[in-house]
């Protein structure tokens, strides 16, 4: 806002000074060759110098007006990008929520549901080839995955009796 009256207070100067060049330029109120300093204006002149002040206060307000309407385009530009952006992350955000939303309702179950018809046929298609049983006991083997079965094992063997973790015990199994 101090940059519009500032604009518009040096608009109004500038105006005055051109006035007073007019007057100087024009030689208004200045003794040519031996006229008097004080001459009787007649209509015309006040004509004149009322036209041309009004013209030049006209093209003050029109530079005021014009500099107003640029920096309220500017403010809009911004605006308008603002709420672009704005818009364009509350679309992606509800986006992402419904698809979110379609996944949990109506792909998840489905894609259960079939993973629990098919895997078990699967694993056993699978684990009845000798390589991929191989591989999947090498896998199993190197993570770790059997260290604590091979152990009860080993106890087993070695003790040769009951079991001794009461977790272990198979129903109508191995105790006596």
């Amino acid at each position: 806002m101090g940059s519009v009256s500032l604009t518009i207070l040096g608009a109004i100067i500038g105006g005055f000074t051109a006035v007073a060049a007019i007057v100087i330029l024009f030689g208004w109120g200045l003794s040519n060759n031996g006229q008097a300093i004080h001459i009787d204006p007649t209509r015309a002149d006040y004509v004149d110098l009322l036209l041309t002040i009004v013209t030049i206060f006209l093209g003050a307000v029109g530079l005021a007006v014009t500099i107003g309407a640029l920096v309220i385009g500017f403010v809009a530009l911004k605006t308008l990008r603002e709420i672009k952006d704005e818009a364009a992350s509350e679309a992606k955000n509800a986006a992402a929520e419904k698809i979110n939303e379609t996944m949990s309702n109506d792909l998840d179950p489905n894609v259960d549901k079939k993973v629990r018809e098919i895997l078990p046929l699967a694993l056993q298609v699978v684990l009845a080839n000798n390589e991929h049983r191989e591989e999947i006991l090498k896998a199993l083997v190197r993570t770790g995955a059997l260290d604590a079965a091979v152990g009860r094992t080993i106890d087993r063997i070695n003790s040769g009796g009951p079991v001794l973790d009461p977790r272990d015990v198979v129903e109508g199994g191995d105790q006596d």
